[in-house]
């Protein structure tokens, strides 16, 4: 890891200088390098300002000038795979050609992540290493992107390709080395694999900020990651402003230092983002964009456990990253294979956790050419580190060949959650990627199905698989109105269901993040007046914040008034028709009985429902009815437990209250 700088702002200055001296190549251009078929094939480097380059291979002879920088480069018309050790030849006028040799063109995929995707050879279980070990794979290429970081987007780093040996594959990424092999084995064409991850990693520090543009969930971050990123407009001006205020102040201050005037503060700096593989910034920068825009094919993708907690933000994370390495290598459509983590325990408050990462991760196959692979079912849940990373490879290579080179008839995934139906039966769940048919890997009942009513208490669930094997049916003597359905959310699940090829179903909730027969929530941070408020200020927000919560500033209480009834309105702001309300208790208070109604004026108000809620426990409950034209709804505490629980029975407790429209 490079070390930390004393002064980064010099290091900014030094940065920005002209280069100079003799040509240079870009650094994946180096004898024995894999080159992408099929593509035009960009070759860049530097060399001395102002001066003729032209480059020479296969035939094409392409030639340009360098900038005042010392920067140039040229593009190449595509190539057929060959395994021919060919040379390029780089001129630059009055100097010496430059050599590149043993240069073949076939499939180059980059491959990066954290820690499984470093994971390398060596570690595997005992039947990958054998595979590695039989012999050289006389088509694959292998280059290793060291560890390091910087702030700012370098131009070079070192590092060689090798040729794919027994010696070479023991520490090199398994995953990369393993799904490589298989693609030799079934295009019969040169591969190369670039390898560029770090154990821990988070996924923010890989982003190039290209990629955040027009992502909602994202543009505050964007906007704060833009004004601390050297190299962008947004921090360029401001540092530029700082050096002006520098110097302005230098001059003071040494007049100031002369008279025995008072001396006034120094500016202050634009800050930067820090630094860190597990950070904000700094792997992109230092292991991502010094290959950039070398031609290659796609992109394998490992990680996740660091950012394990981000829930449905983390698909929104993907979607930056994904679009910003695909602008970056100038490939729109690249693929983008990645590898869903398996089951593990993070800790016990904590196991939500992991089922809504894997919710996050399936909602990434909405982009375009992306592909999953699934691992709840080879995981060591005692280990982070599953150490059968050639099941992963894999099946990441079944993603390729299927979508990317074509095998059609390949059935590249395991059973994908599709859908869902409420019957008089029970919950009947529909699948895409079900290959020959939906199976279990152990032939017994399918397990970790759970269905529960509106009141969202989850029950096992007895499953029966349907004779077309592409659907299936949960049903439970102790739910009665089967509402939503759930399948191996928890950290520590290992189901048993598979398609018939041998690949798991992948967990799912068909009510999360949020109820699909609901639509707009109305009363989304609309504001609430309660006839009894809380002294405490932050108790009088959370009412219809979209969080369940169970404290102040997620969940709303009344004031501690002993007279009942006592209620809490939300203005939707405008009249609006009204089909459903949501409303529930935290698992604090003693509220028991809550009424629900509404009004246009709101004077008069008519009741649509109400519920008692437990005692010391959660729960949800929704009303629904034909839609209703209204303005206000009306949350009235009727009633509460006599015993006390965290605070005295007369304060109201809701822990959300949602009105949505059709």
């Amino acid at each position: 890891m490079m070390t930390k700088l004393r002064n980064p702002f010099l290091a900014l200055l030094v940065l920005s200088m002209p280069l100079h001296g003799k040509i240079t190549m870009a650094p994946l251009f180096q004898d024995g390098a894999v080159l992408q078929r099929d593509k035009p094939l960009v070759v860049w480097g530097t060399g001395e300002p102002m001066t003729p380059v032209s480059v020479s291979f296969a035939g094409q002879t392409k030639s340009t000038t360098t900038n005042a920088r010392g920067k140039w480069q040229v593009t190449l018309g595509a190539l057929p795979a060959s395994m021919e050790n060919r040379t390029m030849s780089i001129t630059e006028k009055g100097s010496p050609a430059m050599e590149v040799k043993e240069l073949w063109v076939g499939e180059v995929w980059l491959a990066s992540g954290q820690s499984n995707m470093q994971y390398v050879v060596a570690q595997t279980v005992a039947e990958d290493q054998a595979e590695a070990a039989k012999g050289p794979v006389p088509l694959m290429r292998l280059f290793q992107v060291p560890r390091t970081l910087n702030l700012t987007r370098q131009e070079t780093l070192e590092a060689s390709w090798t040729a794919a040996t027994p010696e070479t594959a023991k520490g090199f990424s398994a995953v990369a080395y393993l799904f490589g092999k298989k693609l030799t084995e079934e295009l019969k064409v040169p591969v190369g694999m670039i390898h560029s991850s770090w154990g821990g990693s988070k996924i923010e520090p890989w982003w190039a900020e290209e990629g955040l543009v027009g992502i909602d969930e994202l543009s505050d971050i964007r906007t704060q990651r833009l004004a601390k990123s050297p190299g962008f407009p947004e921090y360029d001006q401001a540092f530029r402003r700082f050096v002006s205020d520098m110097r302005d102040w230098s001059n003071l201050t040494t007049k100031a230092l002369d008279s025995g005037l008072k001396i006034t503060p120094m500016p202050v700096a634009p800050g930067l983002l820090a630094m860190g593989h597990n950070s904000e910034s700094g792997t992109y920068q230092a292991m991502i964009h010094p290959l950039v825009p070398y031609a290659l094919r796609g992109f394998l993708w490992y990680q996740g456990e660091s950012n394990n907690g981000d829930g449905m933000l983390y698909a929104a994370k993907m979607k930056a990253l994904i679009a910003g390495w695909r602008h970056q290598f100038q490939n729109e459509d690249a693929p983008f294979l990645f590898v869903q983590i398996a089951p593990y325990n993070y800790g016990e408050t904590r196991g939500q956790d992991l089922p809504e990462l894997w919710a996050a991760q399936q909602k990434t196959l909405e982009i375009p050419h992306t592909g999953m692979a699934g691992t709840q079912d080879i995981a060591t849940i005692k280990d982070i580190h599953p150490p059968n990373k050639g099941e992963v490879a894999r099946r990441l290579a079944r993603w390729a060949l299927a979508d990317t080179y074509g095998q059609k008839e390949l059935v590249k995934s395991g059973p994908l959650y599709a859908g869902y139906d409420v019957t008089s039966a029970g919950i009947v769940i529909h699948f895409s990627n079900v290959g020959s048919g939906l199976t279990t890997r152990d032939d017994k009942a399918a397990t970790l199905f759970e269905i529960a009513g509106i009141d969202a208490v989850y029950q096992p669930a007895q499953v029966k698989i349907f004779p077309d094997g592409k659907s299936l049916l949960l049903s439970s003597p102790a739910v009665l109105k089967p509402d939503r359905a759930r399948f191996a959310w928890a950290q520590l699940a290992e189901p048993n269901l598979i398609n018939r090829e041998g690949l798991p179903a992948v967990a799912f909730n068909t009510h999360w993040p949020k109820d699909p027969t609901l639509t707009k929530n109305a009363a989304a941070g609309k504001s609430a007046e309660s006839s009894d408020p809380n002294p405490n200020k932050p108790w009088n927000a959370g009412l219809t914040d979209g969080v369940w919560g169970n404290k102040a500033g997620t969940c709303f209480a009344t004031g501690p008034s002993k007279s009942f009834p006592k209620s809490v309105t939300v203005d939707l702001g405008a009249t609006q028709s009204i089909h459903a309300i949501a409303y529930g208790t935290p698992e604090i208070g003693s509220t028991k009985r809550v009424a629900i109604s509404v009004s246009v004026d709101g004077k008069e108000f008519v009741e649509v429902g109400r519920a008692d809620f437990p005692f010391k426990k959660a729960k949800r409950e929704l009303v629904r009815f034909e839609p209703k034209s209204m303005r206000y709804v009306r949350a009235t505490f009727v009633d509460s437990y006599a015993e006390r629980n965290g605070y005295e029975p007369s304060f109201g407790f809701l822990s959300e209250l949602e009105a949505y429209t059709k």
